[in-house]
């Protein structure tokens, strides 16, 4: 890509620094008309951590509002971040969800309150793909006098997303849409605009709340990945779709007993299917267990933001998935790219995987279809 060739520094004033400068302010163009805001309202920053920390490390509080709160499935970023604050000042609430994956909203509306400053939330789950009821969050939100931040990098890859209209501020990811890594945003609505303090100070970069030299290569192709979303988005979320239910029911034609986590959701993105089976078959096998066997399979059993962390999904359990299933579930992710022959491969492997170890650890014969 020709960009990678180029060294000029957006921010300076000869001509390889003007062409950057195009190419960062072309991605800004982008990334705004997916997120619905005008240019200004983009805040480009290196990754969705560092734009969710901006978001709640950056908003400034005032004495009697200054609690935050949070979902008990939200990304570690913000969990950890949070409790990080308020350490300092300030109280957290973490609101239940239920055993669809989507915020109680009762549970919401009681903690809500005159010192609430801030509520977060992951507009789509990264583990279960469960989309959050953000129209009402926000009305709740909005009525106590409180901004809303949502995480939504699970959903932009999947074209404009009328539901974030009603929040002040949100993260967006490029390798999340298909673009490269190294790149993200903070989308800013002017009702957030001046309460938000830079945690980065220097240069004054993107008008003076993220200081640093751009990463134009990732920029401009995290700009081509939002013009993606933006002409084929909606498009593509349908063939993924029905790639996600081809790979559910080879599941299901494999695995007499498949748990599959948040189908009930109102809403979900289309590229994330999170399952257990295998539990009535005895010996029940660990999902861990089980992809350390399947190397060439990308899977995982949480957070991939949160490797190396053993035990079962945080994100399952507070759906009150047992702690048993939680431990035989795996998470699949789709894209606009995945075809039938790696869900069809997918299952193969599973297959294969699955069988090696029930005999290793003593099962019976499996039926033939294995």
């Amino acid at each position: 890509m020709q960009v990678m060739l180029e060294t000029g520094n957006a921010g300076s004033a000869h001509l390889a620094g003007h062409t950057a400068a195009a190419r960062v302010d072309r991605a800004r163009v982008l990334v705004a008309e997916l997120m619905s805001v005008g240019p200004a309202g983009v805040v480009f920053v290196g990754s969705a951590t560092e734009a969710n920390n901006l978001a709640l490390r950056g908003l400034v509080r005032q004495p009697d509002r200054s609690d935050v709160v949070v979902t008990s499935t939200d990304h570690p970023s913000v969990l950890a971040t949070v409790d990080d604050i308020v350490s300092e000042h300030g109280r957290s609430h973490r609101v239940r969800v239920n055993n669809t994956g989507e915020v109680d909203l009762d549970n919401l509306q009681a903690v809500l309150g005159p010192g609430t400053a801030i509520v977060s939330v992951h507009a789509a789950n990264n583990e279960t793909g469960v989309i959050q009821p953000l129209e009402e969050i926000a009305a709740q939100a909005h009525q106590a006098g409180a901004l809303v931040h949502a995480d939504a990098s699970q959903l932009m890859a999947w074209g404009p997303s009328p539901i974030l209209d009603h929040c002040d501020l949100v993260t967006v990811s490029s390798h999340k849409m298909h673009g490269p890594q190294g790149a993200a945003a903070l989308i800013i609505r002017p009702t957030a605009r001046e309460r938000l303090k830079s945690q980065m100070t220097g240069g004054g970069q993107e008008r003076g709340l993220r200081s640093g030299t751009v990463n134009v290569a990732a920029v401009s192709g995290f700009g081509t990945a939002a013009e993606l979303s933006l002409s084929s988005g909606a498009e593509s979320a349908k063939q993924v779709k029905a790639l996600r239910a081809r790979l559910m029911d080879g599941l299901k034609s494999s695995f007499d007993d498949v748990i599959e986590h948040g189908a009930d959701a109102r809403r979900r993105a289309p590229g994330i299917l999170n399952t257990a089976f295998g539990m009535n078959r005895g010996p029940a096998i660990e999902s861990e267990l089980l992809l350390a066997r399947l190397p060439r399979l990308a899977a995982s059993t949480g957070s991939a933001c949160h490797a190396g962390v053993p035990g079962p999904s945080p994100v399952l359990l507070e759906m009150g998935v047992s702690t048993l299933e939680a431990a035989r579930s795996i998470r699949m992710s789709l894209n606009r790219y995945t075809t039938i022959g790696d869900v069809d491969a997918a299952l193969g492997e599973l297959r294969r995987g699955y069988t090696e170890l029930f005999h290793l650890l003593g099962g019976s014969e499996l039926e033939e279809r294995y």
